[in-house]
């Protein structure tokens, strides 16, 4: 089965800088965050997209498909509530018998708003996740004098959490075959005992881990034989162009709104 860390070694953004990489994300992710009108979040929508697209061919795991999926649905439903809730001049009237329903100018404006940053959010730091993979990304934050200890736990963490799902896919497979989740009773007993021995066999595989790290003369550092490329001041003039250039966007459309406004009165 493909991972994201098999779509993110076979990105062709993978040899770009890893921290310009997240600065572009941020700087699409913030100025969507900032913005008062839809525009700026389409446009990062569209550019994350677009980067997304190209980088992974639109192929995930489908594990993170149905988390897409349940997350946009997610998004949806909390957009309409904003929508239903919020006041202001009536748009739409629905009559859903005994109850008529009205989604007011500013409540579909701001559900709009909301749902379209939380995509722009997803998808470009998606992009960020598919085209960098972890170790390389924790390298390069030592070139910010990012603390080893943080850059030690991310590597740890990252590496070592491969195992520990592995051998929760093996208990999981193990008890399916012997009939552990059929039935709510012994599912919820199964469930409790696999959780209880991911617990002691995460700690002896920590201490096994040590120990062999020990045994390699491992002092604190993992070696990176390819260092990842460095953030140049080119990607941070380019992230902060993007970003000024969404924001100076976004005051254009609010301040010929307002003045359409006052035109009108």
């Amino acid at each position: 089965m493909k991972t994201m860390d098999d779509i993110a070694y076979a990105s062709p953004f993978r040899d770009w800088s890893p921290l310009g990489k997240f600065s572009l994300a941020l700087s699409l992710l913030v100025a969507s965050l900032l913005a008062s009108s839809i525009v700026v979040p389409s446009i990062g929508l569209v550019v994350g997209f677009v980067l997304l697209a190209y980088s992974t061919r639109l192929r995930f795991p489908k594990v993170i498909v149905i988390a897409l999926l349940e997350g946009l649905l997610i998004f949806f439903i909390g957009a309409l509530v904003i929508a239903l809730v919020t006041a202001g001049q009536p748009l739409w009237t629905f009559d859903l018998w005994p109850l008529t329903v009205t989604v007011s100018r500013e409540g579909a404006h701001l559900g709009l708003l909301v749902f379209l940053r939380a995509v722009t959010g997803v998808t470009v730091m998606l992009f960020f996740a598919t085209s960098t993979p972890l170790p390389q990304f924790a390298n390069s934050l030592r070139q910010i004098r990012m603390p080893k200890e943080i850059v030690e736990l991310t590597v740890l963490i990252y590496r070592y959490s491969f195992l520990l799902l592995e051998q929760v896919e093996t208990m999981y497979i193990a008890a399916d075959c012997r009939l552990g989740f059929r039935g709510y009773r012994n599912k919820y007993r199964t469930t409790s005992k696999m959780a209880v021995n991911v617990f002691t066999r995460s700690l002896d595989m920590a201490e096994r881990s040590q120990a062999a790290l020990n045994a390699r003369s491992y002092q604190g550092v993992f070696h990176c034989y390819r260092p990842p490329v460095s953030l140049s001041a080119k990607w941070i003039s380019f992230s902060l162009a993007v970003f000024l250039s969404l924001y100076a966007i976004n005051q254009l459309i609010v301040d010929s709104g307002s003045l359409m406004c006052l035109l009108k009165m």
